[in-house]
C-alpha cells in the first residue's frame, strides 16, 4: 500500500475526531455560536500559517502559486462557514456524510478539465467510497421507511462544491511550492473569509474571553489548532504523490470513522446526544463495507 493512501486515511481519521469535538465539545457543550467558531478557526489557521512561513521561509511571495494557495484558503473559508452552521443545527452523523460526498465534484472537475486519467477499476473504487459515505446519511425508522435529509443536502451542496474545487487547486499548488508553504498561505486565506467578516469589536472581545477560559477553550484548541493542523498537512502530502480524485475519495471516508468513534463512546457509556437503533447499525455496517472495498481496491488494484 502506497504511503499517500495511509496519509489520506490518517487525515480522514483525524478530521473525524475534529468533527466530533466541534459538534459535542464546542458547539453543544460550550454552546459556542458558529460565528465565533468561524473566527477562532480563521485566526488559528492564520497564526499557525504565519508561524510555519516564518519557520520554513517563502519561495516567492508574489508568485502565482502563492496567490493560488491564498485562493484555496479563501474558498475553504466560505465552505467552512456552511459546514459549521450545518453542524450547529444538525447531527454530525447527518451533516458529515453529505459533506464527505465532495469527491464527486473533484472527480467531475478532474474529468472535465482532463487533469487525470483514471482506470475503470479506480472509478469503481471511487463510486464505492462515495456511496459508502452517503449511505451513512440514511436513517430507517421503526416503521421501516427510509428518511433522507434532503434539506441538509441542498444546504451543504454549495459547500461541497467549493471544497471540491479547492482540492483541485490544491493539487496544482503542491506541485509548485513546498507543502508547508502551501499550508501557511492557505491558513491566511482561510482567515480572510472565515474570520474577518465576523470580527466586530464586541465579537473579538467575546472570543478573547472565551479563549482565556481554558475549561471551555480546551476543546476547540485541541480540535482546530492541534488535530486539524496535522490532518490538513497529511492530506497535502497525499496530494503531492496521489491523484487528487483518489485522495479526495479516501479523505471523504470521515463518516465511517465518526461512526466508529461513536461506537467506542457508546461502549464507554459516554453521554452523547445521538443514538443508533439496530437498523441504523445495519446501515452503518453497509456503509463501512462499501468504504473498505473502495480503499482496498485503490490500494491493490
Amino acid at each position: 500500500m502506497e504511503f499517500w493512501i495511509l496519509f489520506s486515511l490518517a487525515s480522514s481519521f483525524m478530521f473525524a475526531i475534529v468533527s466530533v469535538i466541534d459538534k459535542y465539545g464546542v458547539l453543544d457543550h460550550t454552546n459556542l455560536s458558529p460565528k465565533f467558531l468561524n473566527m477562532y478557526v480563521g485566526f488559528s489557521n492564520a497564526i499557525v500559517g504565519i508561524i510555519v512561513l516564518i519557520s520554513f521561509g517563502v519561495t516567492d511571495l508574489f508568485s502565482s502559486a502563492t496567490l493560488l494557495a491564498l485562493t484555496v484558503g479563501m474558498i475553504q473559508g466560505v465552505s467552512l462557514i456552511i459546514l459549521f452552521w450545518s453542524l450547529k443545527n444538525n447531527d454530525v452523523t447527518r451533516v458529515m456524510p453529505i459533506w464527505s460526498a465532495y469527491p464527486i465534484w473533484v472527480l467531475l472537475i478532474a474529468i472535465v478539465l482532463s487533469i487525470e486519467v483514471l482506470t475503470f477499476n479506480q472509478l469503481i473504487c471511487i463510486f464505492l467510497l462515495i456511496s459508502g459515505s452517503v449511505i451513512a446519511n440514511i436513517k430507517i425508522d421503526n416503521l421501516k421507511s427510509i428518511k433522507f435529509s434532503i434539506k441538509s443536502f441542498f444546504i451543504l451542496i454549495v459547500g461541497t462544491l467549493l471544497f471540491g474545487l479547492s482540492q483541485i487547486i490544491n493539487k496544482e499548488v503542491v506541485q509548485i511550492i513546498p507543502v508547508v508553504e502551501a499550508f501557511g498561505f492557505r491558513g491566511i486565506g482561510v482567515c480572510l473569509t472565515l474570520a474577518i467578516p465576523f470580527s466586530k469589536r464586541e465579537n473579538l472581545l467575546y472570543l478573547v474571553k472565551y479563549v482565556l477560559n481554558w475549561k471551555k477553550s480546551k476543546y476547540i484548541f485541541t480540535a482546530e489548532t492541534i488535530l486539524a493542523t496535522f490532518a490538513y498537512l497529511t492530506v497535502l502530502y497525499s496530494l503531492v504523490y496521489g491523484p487528487v480524485s483518489l485522495v479526495a475519495a479516501i479523505s471523504g471516508t470521515r463518516p465511517v470513522f465518526i461512526v466508529a468513534i461513536y461506537t467506542i463512546l457508546g461502549i464507554l457509556r459516554v453521554n452523547i446526544s445521538e443514538s443508533f437503533s439496530r437498523n441504523d447499525v445495519v446501515v452503518k455496517i453497509i456503509s463501512a463495507i462499501f468504504v473498505s472495498m473502495g480503499v482496498l481496491g485503490i490500494a491493490f488494484f
